[in-house]
């Protein structure tokens, strides 16, 4: 169903945007994830994720802020893979990814400011407000000026956009489309590729060890693998048996020498955790073309 904007003026959303708090030393409080003092701060990341970092207080848990946020645990490790294995103090930023569907980018009618936090927004290198408004967040560029009392469509750096707002009970978890979210999404456009090479490609079957570096500083949105045979840029498919779960992901390049023969296969942490892996060598079957 689409959201109806109210047509009321401008002035309420443009006074709201100047007003905004500053971003917290937690998110929510001991008893809450959200309170009326907090701003939902967005940032795009790679494969279009809208993530905000919540900031973990007192008394709050893994288990249940993911249950607030409409995630299982096993997708909030997918954006957090250190957490599985060293757990969260206070104060420690979680990274979670918000639906677009839970922004509300215009109030309704009932609408009321004491149920809502501002979403907002940080611009990004690379970032116009075309890209914002359209790409990111599919409202009109109008709607964004006005609403941040912007004279033109030019945006810095770090500035900050009032966009919508965002329920303080949390996001129900239907409104995120697909489990695992973006990183899931990214996977199934992969796997459409593999299926086109097997037009062209001989199909090859593997099965043994899967590495992954629980130390790796690449980003936890990078579903790459090495590989010795399968060519640069081909896709492969990885299954772990033992959880009956299958990632498709994209060769970087050659497994180093230094890994033993039974290593077939070096996995990003992004896909390790899809996975379910717990240890940083564990059993798989490998399909991929040549």
């Amino acid at each position: 169903m689409s959201e109806k904007i109210v047509k009321s003026p401008w002035l309420p959303w443009l006074f709201c945007s100047l007003l905004l708090p500053v971003q917290a030393e937690a998110t929510g409080d001991s008893l809450n994830y959200l309170t009326l003092r907090d701003t939902v701060y967005l940032r795009v990341g790679n494969f279009g994720e809208k993530i905000f970092e919540h900031r973990m207080e007192r008394k709050q848990t893994l288990y249940s802020l993911a249950r607030f946020y409409g995630m299982s645990l096993a997708d909030l490790y997918l954006y957090n893979p250190g957490l599985r294995e060293h757990g969260v103090s206070v104060g420690q930023n979680v990274r979670i990814p918000i639906p677009n569907r839970a922004i509300i980018r215009y109030p309704t009618p009932g609408f009321t400011f004491q149920d809502f936090v501002p979403v907002v927004y940080v611009v990004q290198p690379g970032d116009n407000l075309y890209r914002i408004c359209k790409h990111y967040f599919r409202m009109p560029i109008e709607v964004v000026q006005m609403r941040n009392g912007l004279s033109d469509q030019s945006v810095r750096v770090g500035q900050h956009l009032h966009i919508g707002w965002m329920s303080l009970y949390g996001v129900p978890e239907m409104l995120r489309q697909t489990q695992g979210g973006p990183l899931w999404n990214r996977s199934n456009q992969l796997e459409q590729q593999f299926v086109q090479e097997s037009y062209s490609h001989n199909e090859r079957f593997q099965q043994g060890i899967a590495h992954w570096p629980k130390d790796s500083r690449m980003s936890s949105s990078d579903l790459y693998a090495l590989h010795r045979e399968a060519p640069v840029n081909s896709i492969i498919s990885v299954t772990n048996p033992m959880t009956s779960r299958t990632a498709y992901v994209k060769v970087l390049g050659k497994i180093p020498d230094f890994y033993e023969e039974n290593v077939v296969i070096v996995l990003s942490p992004a896909v390790a955790n899809m996975l379910g892996a717990l240890d940083p060598n564990f059993f798989v079957q490998v399909q991929y073309f040549k």
